[in-house]
């Protein structure tokens, strides 16, 4: 089986996942190619210049990626516990490539809220030393191949994976990653560089040979484990196969001792390797339709802005016009006959409240799924509405919370699995879920209140209420509350 095969599950994920990825992305490709017209389909017999241009004119909002930075901006709220030495050393370069821990945690949240779930590996170290003197001698240097590395896949690629056992963790994995082609020392402009760019713009983008396909496999001898091994498979073009590409000899590097392989699912919903759904795949359809509504009446109002000049009296009873085409201008005259006339018209066009009617509905239902708590424009939301709705996605939250600190003790048992570090008991990530909730409003004091029933703003019965409630810094119902404090304000009011 080639290394670019996909499993069934993620062939049956991949339109939604484009979906999302689109939305995210603003509708454009990861080369820089725009991805508007599969969400703009032209019209029917409109011209090609001006389907291009209505293209062109149609800017997408950054409104579903704002709202996954909102999910995951909740769960950013975190504290490192017991962390082990050689994490310590590296925390600022987790993955090689200079990310802090932290930041590539929240890059993880954002993608399960995106496409539902992700790959977290622990890569072995590329360094390898006779002794464990030669290797600490080696992290006092800095060097930073000495020590594993993390490394997040997004869903779309981590294509294949083998499952001993339906609800067990894999035996193998295969992924691929991007390929970083290096700067090529031609001059600009020169022929071999011409070709490579009509090349890069004429081939497909999800071409095999523009990723590097790499795979995790447990070695087993019998039943028992012995090892882990990493694997490279290079990929070239090759025109005598059925597929057009070949797979030369995988490039592996085996480590021995490793029982478990150490990857990662990290899913918003607990779903077994492989499995979960995408969260917020309806607010992606609600961003599109809104994209295309938006589009629609942006065209509707721009062909509408402008009246339109209407001669009268210039065409004869068969039709023929006695006049040319006119162009006007500062110093623009017309000579017209006696019962000719020339005016200009505003263009109807009733259907452009309606469209400004379902764009609003649309924008509405947007941000209420989204559990945006303001709205960008206008007043904002009443505090129950707001209440009501940040409380609709804590269980989203709370879960994620979980599976986020589950994923973090997991990933530890990996990397001193990998280091021989000793696994610190009660060594983990602590995460705090900070719901959207509204701040709570100062209360108006007691002889704010009394003030307020002298103004009449305010009736007895509220009076009485409030300074209950002042007093037993309790709630209760008004009509059953009988503390003294209620008794001794009705006993002054007789008085």
């Amino acid at each position: 089986m080639p290394p670019w095969s996909q499993h069934p599950t993620l062939q049956s994920l991949q339109p939604s996942l484009q979906i999302t990825a689109d939305c995210w992305a603003l509708l454009a490709a990861p080369d820089g190619t725009s991805r508007k017209e599969h969400y703009l389909p032209r019209g029917e017999r409109e011209p090609e210049i001006a389907y291009r241009k209505r293209l062109d004119a149609a800017r997408p909002s950054g409104f579903f990626r704002d709202a996954l930075r909102t999910y995951a901006g909740m769960l950013s709220r975190g504290s490192w516990i017991s962390l082990h030495a050689s994490l310590s050393l590296v925390l600022t370069d987790v993955d090689g490539r200079g990310t802090d821990l932290g930041v590539f945690l929240a890059a993880a949240d954002l993608l399960v809220l995106r496409d539902g779930a992700a790959l977290v590996l622990v890569l072995p170290p590329e360094h390898s030393w006779p002794s464990e003197g030669d290797r600490q001698e080696a992290l006092r240097r800095g060097d930073r191949l000495s020590l594993p590395r993390l490394q997040l896949v997004p869903r779309a690629n981590c294509l294949n994976w083998e499952l001993p056992v339906s609800y067990g963790l894999p035996g193998r994995i295969i992924w691929r990653e991007p390929l970083n082609r290096p700067i090529g020392a031609e001059t600009p402009g020169s022929e071999a560089v011409v070709t490579e760019q009509i090349q890069a713009l004429l081939g497909d983008a999800d071409a095999p040979d523009r990723w590097q396909y790499r795979s995790l496999s447990l070695l087993t001898v019998g039943d028992a484990v012995t090892g882990l091994q990493l694997a490279h498979h290079p990929v070239c073009a090759d025109p005598q196969a059925g597929s057009g590409w070949r797979c030369d000899e995988p490039v592996v590097t085996t480590f021995d001792g490793i029982s478990r392989l150490p990857a990662c699912w990290y899913t918003s919903d607990g779903s077994g390797f492989g499995e979960g759904d995408l969260p917020h795949l309806g607010l992606a359809h609600q961003y599109l339709n809104h994209f295309r509504c938006k589009s629609e009446y942006e065209e509707l109002l721009s062909r509408t802005a402008l009246p339109v000049g209407v001669r009268k009296g210039m065409v004869d009873a068969m039709g023929n016009s006695q006049a040319g085409p006119v162009v006007l201008g500062p110093n623009t005259c017309m000579d017209l006959p006696a019962d000719a006339s020339f005016e200009f018209v505003e263009i109807r066009a009733r259907s452009l409240a309606e469209h400004r009617a379902w764009l609003q509905i649309l924008d509405d239902t947007m941000r209420r799924d989204a559990l945006i708590p303001s709205q960008n424009r206008g007043a904002a939301r009443t505090e129950m509405e707001i209440s009501l709705t940040a409380s609709q996605s804590y269980a989203l939250l709370q879960a994620m919370a979980i599976q986020k600190a589950s994923l973090f003790s997991t990933l530890l048992q990996h990397w001193t699995a990998l280091t021989g570090d000793p696994l610190t008991s009660g060594a983990g990530l602590q995460v705090t879920v900070s719901p959207l909730t509204p701040p709570i409003q100062p209360q108006p004091q007691v002889k704010e209140w009394i003030e307020l029933f002298d103004k009449g703003v305010i009736s007895r019965e509220e009076l009485r209420h409030q300074l209950a409630l002042a007093t037993a810094n309790a709630i209760s119902s008004p009509t059953l509350d009988d503390s003294p404090a209620t008794r001794a304000g009705e006993g002054e009011e007789q008085g």
